[in-house]
């Protein structure tokens, strides 16, 4: 069994960007080679299943589109945080997840579809930190961090170790 995730990559001129917001939160950071935005997870599939995703994803037909990476915010909310996270602005990226995600494998989301990359895992924030997360949270509501253009969506196996995730690439489509 694998696990699996589909995602939009971000190009290294954005990852680099978001670096620079990284240095001014808290929290275990996100390696700039795993900045993503997650459609959608799977915690234990088959081959047969992989398959199917593969298959699925090389029948969509849309085309690349502009993205915006705007806005700070957290999860699971302001007063519990856990994540820390750039907002993605793009009227398409919807309408893609709702395409790439219409197959038949059942995915491990548990929540709606709120696309994001993540920068940093929190735990147990001081109170004084919290404060200044949640100034800066308000300060980058609606700061613009860069655009670029969605070209293509991935197949990604993850595989948890000693030293954390590793990403390996099962299927890449070109939007």
């Amino acid at each position: 069994m694998t696990r699996a995730f589909t995602a939009i990559p971000l190009p290294q001129q954005q990852t680099e960007k978001l670096q620079q917001i990284q240095e001014q939160i808290p929290g275990k950071k996100v390696r700039p080679e795993k900045m993503h935005i997650t459609f959608e997870f799977f915690q234990d599939i088959d081959e047969e299943e992989i398959a199917g995703i593969k298959t699925f994803l090389e029948s969509l037909e849309t085309e690349p589109f502009s993205t915006k990476i705007q806005g700070l915010g957290a999860f699971p909310s302001k007063n519990y945080i856990r994540v820390l996270w750039a907002g993605i602005e793009s009227p398409e990226i919807n309408e893609l997840f709702r395409k790439a995600s219409s197959h038949d494998v059942e995915s491990d989301n548990d929540h709606e579809f709120r696309p994001h990359v993540t920068l940093s895992r929190v735990n147990n924030l001081m109170k004084t930190e919290k404060k200044d997360v949640h100034q800066m949270l308000q300060n980058y509501s609606d700061k613009t961090f860069g655009t670029f253009q969605a070209s293509e969506i991935i197949l990604f196996e993850s595989e948890m170790t000693s030293e954390g995730a590793k990403y390996r690439e099962l299927y890449r489509k070109d939007l």
